[in-house]
């Protein structure tokens, strides 16, 4: 079995990760923050280490912002519907997956939110600031996207919302344990990201990080465990956001997804990855008839001239290689880079992808093109 589907989901995960879950499964596993019984005050011992390894992972000094939801998918959209809350302007990169698009679209129905798209390639401060306007509240963007890899600088974005006092809303599903993110020197962001990925744990936790933003409009509502004699919901974070119980395996397993790229160092896992994405384009590149486009952050999207993707995507399953073909959840990224009407086939890398796992990808696409 060759797993190429990383940037969906992470496999396999670590077997510290693996244990962490058994053990709170067997050991604890109550509801964090609605008894005082033991294995409720362990539970949560272990959510707030969770807070804490994200918050220091990121560079920020406030583990109580950050807040746990089911995916990067609704920490967007809490994200930008507690922002985005009257009629007025943002941008959103060319290379947004759904998980924005759709947000800013139903918001640009239901209360006339005006929304431009800025190209990430180029200088793309001058097309960001080409684009603002005197109603223009925030920049959304991807830093890494889903179907290139195509990287937006952080540095960048930070510099033009300083610049025009904006709030940056950032999508880090593809970057986050892939390379390191400081956003303790941004001023209003929100940052989101899911654990699945690159940060390793098992599905069912994503995550807000806030930096300078006070909380307004709420998603859900509900028991939080606290002020349960109030109508509304508690005003300070996490418990603003975190309506209903958590998912205690998935975010314990954050935490040592987290620890263990520590350990192995974030670095070192840029630059295997590096080295893996390179291997595996080179050696894609033999292939005749072949468009690829990959631009780095273990991402390598492609399609072979006269053989439909589903063609190709079938093929390598029935050989054990799984990838990923269509569209990727990312429309306005394959209009941007003229394949909307084909779709790709996406390989996505991780730290455990081998450069071996190129060659047998190779001689199956080979076995199929001749």
């Amino acid at each position: 079995m060759v797993y190429l589907d990383n940037a969906a989901t992470s496999f396999p995960k670590p077997p510290t990760v693996i244990e962490a879950v058994t053990d709170c499964l067997c050991k604890y596993c109550a509801n964090s923050g609605r008894s005082s019984h033991f294995m409720a005050m362990k539970t949560a011992e272990e959510i707030y280490l969770a807070r804490e390894a994200v918050s220091d992972l990121f560079m920020l000094d406030a583990p109580e912002n950050v807040v746990f939801t089911q995916n990067a998918t609704y920490a967007l959209n809490i994200a930008i519907k507690s922002v985005l809350t009257d009629k007025c302007h943002v941008l959103i990169s060319d290379m947004e997956h759904n998980s924005v698009l759709r947000p800013i679209y139903s918001l640009s129905r239901k209360i006339g939110i005006e929304y431009s798209v800025f190209s990430t390639s180029g200088e793309i401060s001058k097309n960001i600031e080409s684009l603002l306007r005197g109603d223009t509240v925030a920049i959304i963007s991807t830093l890494a996207s889903n179907v290139t890899g195509r990287e937006v600088s952080l540095e960048v974005l930070n510099t033009i919302a300083k610049k025009h006092r904006l709030i940056l809303i950032l999508d880090a599903s593809q970057l986050a344990g892939h390379k390191m993110i400081d956003i303790s020197t941004t001023e209003r962001a929100i940052l989101c990201a899911p654990g699945h990925k690159g940060l390793l744990s098992i599905q069912g936790c994503g995550f807000l990080l806030f930096k300078g933003i006070v909380p307004s409009a709420t998603l859900v509502e509900g028991g939080t465990g606290s002020l349960s004699y109030d109508l509304k919901m508690p005003t300070s974070l996490p418990d603003h956001f975190e309506a209903g119980t958590l998912s205690t395996p998935s975010i314990v397993s954050l935490r040592h997804g987290i620890e263990f790229l520590r350990t192995y160092g974030i670095d070192n896992i840029s630059a295997r990855i590096k080295k893996t994405t390179e291997s595996f384009t080179e050696r894609l590149k033999e292939i005749k008839d072949i468009s690829i486009y990959s631009e780095g952050n273990g991402i390598i999207s492609f399609k072979i001239k006269g053989i439909p993707i589903s063609v190709i995507a079938d093929s390598l399953n029935s050989e054990m290689i799984f990838v990923r073909e269509g569209l990727h959840c990312a429309p306005l990224a394959h209009k941007t880079i003229g394949t909307f009407d084909t779709g790709l086939i996406r390989v996505s890398l991780s730290l455990f992808s081998e450069c071996r796992d190129a060659d047998i990808l190779y001689n199956t696409l080979l076995g199929l093109c001749f």
